[in-house]
């Protein structure tokens, strides 16, 4: 494995770089503060942008110390919001494995950003020395396993009672994954 940590990647209507302190205010507007986002995730929409701002300053901004974390904050380029993450959520280095998750705010979904923003992040993960790049979702996120298909993921079947979701609560979800 060859880390490079987050770094920045263009593409045609997207930046993907690292977030920084004054995201806080877009985040919450776009999906951080919407429960309609938040439906499908494992966490629950912030309530004040304050939330927002300590989740960046306790956990996001101080991973990047480490070379091997992957954050990225996907910004619109015609209004240079930021609009959404993706990340790597969970790694294996012995097997060249990683998991990725994301979010993106509801005013942008339908319009093939986070297939756009996932497959330039698969490119990168490759080239960092990953051969597997997997994802999960609630069986009931249907949109989410949308993009997973269309970055060329394959379903490799359901995880029963797989994670923790609201309320406690473990929930199935499918397992998607590709290789290099």
């Amino acid at each position: 494995m060859e880390h490079k940590g987050t770094q920045t990647i263009e593409t045609e209507r997207l930046i993907l770089r690292r977030f920084e302190l004054s995201d806080a205010q877009n985040m919450f507007d776009n999906y951080c503060g919407k429960e309609k986002v938040t439906e499908f995730l494992s966490w629950d929409a912030h309530k004040t942008v304050e939330d927002t701002k300590s989740y960046l300053t306790d956990v996001v901004l101080p991973n990047y110390d480490f070379i091997n974390t992957y954050c990225w904050a996907i910004v619109w380029k015609e209004t240079n919001q930021v609009i959404g993450c993706i990340d790597v959520c969970v790694k294996d280095e012995r097997k060249r494995c990683a998991e990725l998750g994301w979010v993106i705010g509801d005013e942008y979904w339908g319009r093939g950003i986070m297939p756009e923003a996932a497959r330039s992040v698969l490119k990168y993960l490759f080239a960092v020395g990953y051969e597997r790049i997997q994802a999960t979702h609630n069986i009931a996120n249907k949109k989410s396993g949308r993009v997973m298909e269309k970055i060329g993921m394959q379903c490799e079947g359901i995880h029963k009672k797989f994670s923790m979701f609201k309320n406690d609560t473990l929930i199935d979800c499918y397992l998607w994954a590709i290789t290099k």
